[in-house]
């Protein structure tokens, strides 16, 4: 009779483990996904599709009725919708935060007169026009000076013989020749660095990846970039034959990198010779 009795609350505990461990299994699934085509996430600062908020934007400048929604995540996971409609005169916003078990748990719906986007070296904010009790949208902070430690390097091109690297201060340039030429004490300025960080963030370079090192071609661009930030860091490989949207993504984010190396005075005086 005892043993049956030790089987029986064996039972129980083991079925309320599992039940803690499905429920715990549904909570996950709320966890950030993928945005939609019409909706951009915001996971603590990482940033996916923020791309469909600049559309937005432009489209309220230029009368176009559209639709969008920003999905913030908590701390804890949770998500706060925020659904923004413009009918081609006001924009409307709804905030859901049913889902939010740790806030006010409500529906607020909003009018205002517009949405604008601000810029500046060191932020990027979206803001509401005229709008009741909210203005800030999105705040993107992308000033380095704000981090205890931010480097990277930068491997490209066919035979990854370009190379920039800040830590070490060095950059390599492949003049396609068979010689390369380089600066052993390169630096950034501090405007210069902020633009790339912003660029990495608008990446979403925190964010999971996958990316694809394979090409069919017999000569390509290869990419090799690694990021320390604080005391953590990121590394991702991938060719230019990648063309899922993280692939066109991260070849963006090189693009715009080399872009703002080219107009670095230092950089320009390397001799093509």
């Amino acid at each position: 009779m005892l043993k049956r009795t030790y089987l029986i609350v064996f039972i129980i505990v083991f079925c309320t483990f599992i039940t803690g461990c499905q429920l715990d299994k549904a909570h996950s699934d709320d966890y950030p996904k993928k945005p939609t085509e019409n909706e951009v996430v915001n996971i603590h600062g990482g940033l996916e599709n923020i791309e469909r908020l600049d559309l937005f934007v432009k489209n309220t400048q230029n009368g176009k009725k559209d639709k969008v929604r920003l999905t913030q995540y908590t701390i804890e996971g949770d998500p706060i919708f925020q659904d923004l409609e413009y009918d081609g005169d006001k924009v409307a916003i709804k905030i859901d935060s049913t889902k939010d078990k740790f806030g006010g748990g409500e529906v607020r719906s909003y009018v205002c007169k517009g949405i604008q986007k601000q810029e500046s070296n060191t932020e990027t904010k979206y803001l509401l026009e005229e709008c009741p009790d909210i203005s800030d949208l999105v705040t993107i902070s992308h000033d380095v000076g704000n981090q205890d430690y931010f480097a990277f390097e930068l491997k490209y091109g066919a035979g990854l013989k370009n190379k920039i690297n800040t830590k070490s201060q060095e950059v390599i340039k492949d003049l396609k020749n068979g010689k390369t030429v380089a600066i052993s004490d390169f630096q950034f300025s501090k405007e210069e660095l902020n633009q790339i960080y912003k660029q990495m963030i608008l990446s979403n370079y925190l964010g999971d990846k996958k990316l694809s090192t394979k090409c069919n071609k017999k000569s390509y661009e290869s990419y090799d970039l690694t990021i320390w930030i604080n005391d953590g860091g990121r590394h991702f490989k991938w060719s230019e034959c990648d063309k899922s949207t993280d692939g066109r993504k991260m070849t963006n984010l090189v693009n715009n990198i080399l872009e703002i190396l080219k107009n670095n005075t230092t950089y320009q005086s390397l001799s093509d010779s």
